[in-house]
């Protein structure tokens, strides 16, 4: 497969605003559920270090502004996290002014708060009390690139064999933006057809195999596989559902060997990713015999794998209800190889443009609803 475009960066700014992200929503939780103060603190979320108490206290007329703590579009350093900090301090406050200003319409008053609080949060990020944390980022951002770098091949060559003669040429490339770990963030930010901005960190996430599968959806997606300018909401959804199987799930278990409920996508959709579920088995096993393998042997041991893991689950959990509609019991292997046996060629545009909502393709005919029944 083609080489991809990916980087991995530092930038203060972009660390700084998560780190407050981090502070405004553990301090909002903590006065709901006060037991949990502590563990924030202990986290290092909450009163970070000293310089961001500090700098907190010193502005009460942010901190205190519900426009600048709870809106629509989030808090005040969610809304700037995306402003980059490399063409100097000027241009970051300009552009942060700008952005507030059009996202609340700010009075006199507020205007005037706004440019003090964004000097200030610049003269933050020069605070030594923040050096650590920039020092710290660094290091995990290092571990993050490592990690790629040293699995990029295996992960690309792994995804272009599953999609088979279709080649996708990269039209664009991802920067990712690691976050110091101590609050988890996992967000995408599209500032141009051919930019895409990851900023990512998870401090509970050790293992690496799961980080490979997020950055493969990233260098996948926009870069890759975009969304064109004819595709319905539908068919958008539908080939983000594809990504998420072509990248998270199936590099996850090609790496490990483990179910593909074993990973939770960003923002997973249970109602289209259930849906897709038997097609995509259909087009990921389209091919097996090239390998020496029967199609509907291989999609009958991944549902096989997949119940099993589903079966386990705690019935209260989260997983359990959010994989419910999977009907694991219900599907037909061979059906689901006979849909694709005339289908090698298919693209993954093509791939959404299939009805997923005919189960006569994938259920065995006994447990067909009625209005599904076979003629």
């Amino acid at each position: 497969m083609v080489k991809t475009k990916i980087n991995f960066t530092v930038d203060k700014m972009a660390v700084l605003c998560n780190i407050m992200n981090g502070e405004i929503k553990a301090r909002m939780d903590a006065k709901k559920r006060p037991e949990r103060r502590e563990y924030y603190k202990k986290m290092g979320v909450i009163d970070s270090v000293p310089a961001i108490t500090r700098f907190m206290n010193a502005h009460p007329d942010i901190f205190s502004n519900k426009k600048f703590i709870v809106s629509k579009s989030g808090n005040i350093f969610e809304e700037i996290l995306p402003i980059s900090s490399e063409k100097g301090e000027e241009a970051y406050k300009k552009e942060a002014s700008r952005l507030i200003e059009v996202t609340h319409d700010l009075t006199a008053d507020e205007k005037i708060s706004v440019d003090l609080f964004l000097g200030d949060f610049w003269k933050l990020s020069e605070s030594k009390d923040i050096e650590p944390i920039f020092d710290a980022t660094n290091v995990y951002k290092d571990s993050i690139e490592e990690i790629w770098r040293e699995n990029e091949d295996i992960v690309m060559d792994s995804i272009q064999e599953v999609l088979g003669g279709y080649t996708p040429e990269p039209t664009g490339s991802v920067s990712t933006y690691i976050m110091y770990p101590n609050f988890n963030i996992h967000r995408t930010s599209q500032t141009s057809p051919k930019q895409t901005n990851l900023f990512f960190a998870n401090m509970k996430e050790k293992n690496p195999n799961k980080i490979l599968a997020y950055l493969a959806h990233q260098v996948v997606h926009q870069p890759m596989l975009p969304y064109t300018t004819t595709m319905t909401g539908m068919e958008k959804e539908k080939l983000h559902g594809f990504i998420k199987f072509l990248t998270d799930k199936d590099v996850y278990n090609r790496l490990t060997g483990k179910s593909y409920l074993d990973i939770t996508t960003q923002r997973e959709n249970p109602e289209v990713m259930a849906k897709i579920y038997p097609y995509w088995l259909g087009y990921r096993y389209r091919n097996a015999d090239k390998q020496g393998l029967d199609s509907e042997t291989e999609i009958a041991k991944a549902i096989a794998r997949d119940k099993k893991y589903y079966d386990r689950l705690p019935e209260t959990s989260k997983k359990k209800e959010l994989y419910k509609d999977y009907n694991f019991e219900k599907l037909d292997s061979a059906k689901i190889a006979a849909f694709f046996k005339e289908k090698k060629g298919i693209t993954p545009y093509q791939f959404t443009r299939i009805n997923f909502e005919n189960k006569r393709n994938t259920y065995r005919d006994d447990a067909l609803p009625e209005d599904h029944g076979v003629r």
